[in-house]
């Protein structure tokens, strides 16, 4: 009697079977568009038609060409602008898009390796959709103070130049995520007070999503005149500027900051130590 094979009954495909056709399925994909001829404008023209249709994000293509890597043919764009919903836009030096090496081609679910670069910093992460659209990646070297990271941050002002490594999809309630960051030699500034705090670096955790618009789960920073650490929230509204905030910090500040911070209606002790708390809304923080 026939003995049945491992797909009839279920059973999943031997691992040296995995190991081997996972790769060579790859090999055979980027073979088939390297003989075929890659569709680059085709490849632009559906990006750009998803993006707008998905999330209102208009983007314009400069020169559309090949770009030669190790892991593939690819679309490169120079330059590129994206037009955000508000009508704010983004400006890349270079956009360069290509299939992700990802497992999930063989369920159905498209993916592509994403890079961008311009004066603001550099991008790369892969995006994928199936039902819900999802970027992992990275930011390198990007500017805290300008668009679109300086919209994330809707109380105080972040300066320096930042890394990120962001996990993010969209929900039923918007965006939800993780964000990890470190700000280089920058300044943190804070309602109300009338000098920024100083730091080295700073970094942090920041949960997006849930039962808030973002929760920050830690913060730390150091620098030659502060040093601190902090922990909060900005709750759910709409409008977003009419959301609820609570922040706490805790700093331990030297002399030539400590009477600005006391100028605040922050107390310090004589040491320089001090906690302040921000509440209100995202529009109106209060520093107490």
């Amino acid at each position: 009697m026939p003995r049945p094979s491992p797909h009839s009954t279920g059973e999943s495909l031997p691992r040296p079977l995995l190991a081997v056709g996972v790769p060579c399925a790859g090999v055979l994909l980027v073979a088939f568009f390297l003989i075929r001829g890659f569709p680059y404008d085709d490849l632009a023209a559906r990006i750009a038609s998803a993006l707008e249709r998905r999330h209102g994000i208009q983007l314009l293509f400069g020169e559309i060409g090949p770009a030669l890597q190790l892991a593939g043919p690819a679309a490169q764009a120079k330059p590129l602008t994206a037009r955000m919903p508000d009508g704010s836009a983004l400006a890349f030096d270079r956009a360069l898009v290509r299939l992700a090496w990802s497992l999930s081609w063989l369920v159905g679910e498209p993916a592509l390796h994403v890079e961008v670069d311009g004066a603001a910093g550099s991008a790369s992460g892969t995006l994928s959709w199936n039902g819900t659209t999802s970027w992992r990646g990275v930011i390198r070297n990007a500017r805290a103070d300008e668009g679109p990271i300086a919209d994330w941050i809707p109380t105080g002002r972040l300066v320096g130049a930042l890394d990120a490594k962001l996990e993010l999809e969209t929900g039923e309630s918007g965006l939800e995520g993780f964000a990890e960051f470190t700000v280089r030699s920058g300044t943190l500034a804070l309602p109300d007070l009338s000098v920024p705090l100083p730091f080295d670096e700073l970094t942090g955790v920041v949960d997006i999503g849930g039962d808030a618009y973002a929760s920050l789960a830690s913060l730390r920073f150091a620098g030659p005149a502060a040093s601190g650490s902090g922990t909060g929230k900005i709750g759910r509204a709409q409008p977003i500027e009419q959301a609820p905030i609570g922040f706490e910090f805790d700093l331990q500040l030297e002399p030539a900051l400590a009477e600005a911070v006391r100028a605040a209606g922050v107390p310090v002790d004589a040491q320089g130590i001090a906690k302040a708390r921000i509440a209100g809304t995202a529009a109106a923080p209060e520093i107490r």
